[in-house]
């Protein structure tokens, strides 16, 4: 309760980073059925279209009544609503993902057909650069001030953070924050795409080699949390697929956890949706660690 108060109060500051509205616009102008869905306006945002807010509500207030996060709970959630694993967006992300795998054997149509912001953030070099300019804006002068940072990411914005970060540690107009010496102290991935080939082939340093890979000296501790039967991590433990990382004294450690997401709305759950992530004790657990 401590430490909620500091952030309530604002002795802990929190900045968002948010590219919903490029999103929305590449999802919006891919499909007819997205475009219908997106009645509401975003004023924080050039009033940009977006979803309403009224059902999220609902099922954010829901998890709420949750006790525990565990099997027995998230069973509950199954068998009480449509499992999405299977269709609308979870299908969308697999083909998307499917697609930057054949675009690795060097199938580049297959990438361009594919429809989620996903695939246009890791294949299309303006979509890339708007959406790390997002974060890069917030991120380096929170490091230069020598701020203690703890960057929270989600799904996309584990790609993005990721990019951003070797980046920060690798690009020659980023000495500033090199010379800094500062670090993201805890980095806390939710829902991490990074696992799966495609994503890795994509990435801003798919095309290096040996201990030119990978971030260097720009995070202290990575913590990925993964759920059960999130269809986003298929790949759901860091810790093997960047142990070069801590090999090569680039990140001080790596640590898996999995959980259950107990997020549904509308009658169908959801085991990758960000809110779910949140609202599972074991998330907050990795957030209120660092908070000192």
């Amino acid at each position: 309760p401590r430490k909620a108060e500091k952030v309530r109060n604002g002795t802990v500051k929190v900045d968002y980073v948010y590219y919903g509205d490029v999103n929305n616009a590449i999802l919006g102008k891919k499909s007819k059925k997205t475009r219908e869905r997106l009645t509401a306006r975003d004023a924080d945002n050039k009033n940009a279209p977006c979803l309403p807010a009224g059902n999220y509500e609902l099922a954010i207030d829901a998890l709420a009544d949750i006790v525990r996060f565990d099997k027995r709970a998230y069973r509950k959630i199954l068998a009480a609503n449509t499992d999405l694993r299977f269709i609308d967006n979870a299908a969308r992300a697999v083909s998307t993902l499917a697609a930057l795998i054949t675009g690795a054997e060097a199938n580049t149509a297959a990438i361009a057909n594919a429809t989620s912001d996903m695939g246009a953030y890791l294949t299309t070099r303006q979509v890339g650069s708007e959406v790390r300019e997002r974060l890069q804006r917030v991120l380096k002068p929170a490091l230069l001030d020598g701020d203690d940072v703890c960057l929270v990411a989600h799904s996309m914005g584990c790609m993005v953070s990721y990019d951003v970060l070797w980046k920060f540690s690798r690009m020659s107009e980023y000495r500033d924050v090199q010379d800094s010496k500062k670090r993201v102290t805890r980095w806390v991935t939710l829902g991490c795409p990074l696992g799966e080939a495609g994503v890795k082939a994509n990435l801003y340093d798919a095309k290096e080699r040996g201990t030119d890979k990978h971030p260097k000296n720009i995070i202290k501790s990575w913590i990925n949390v993964a759920a059960v039967d999130d269809f986003i991590c298929h790949d759901a433990t860091m810790k093997g697929d960047y142990s070069a990382m801590t090999r090569n004294n680039f990140v001080q450690s790596i640590t898996d956890y999995k959980i259950y997401n107990c997020y549904a709305q509308e009658g169908r759950s959801n085991p990758h949706k960000f809110y779910g992530y949140l609202a599972n004790p074991a998330c907050a657990k990795a957030v209120s660690d660092w908070i000192k």
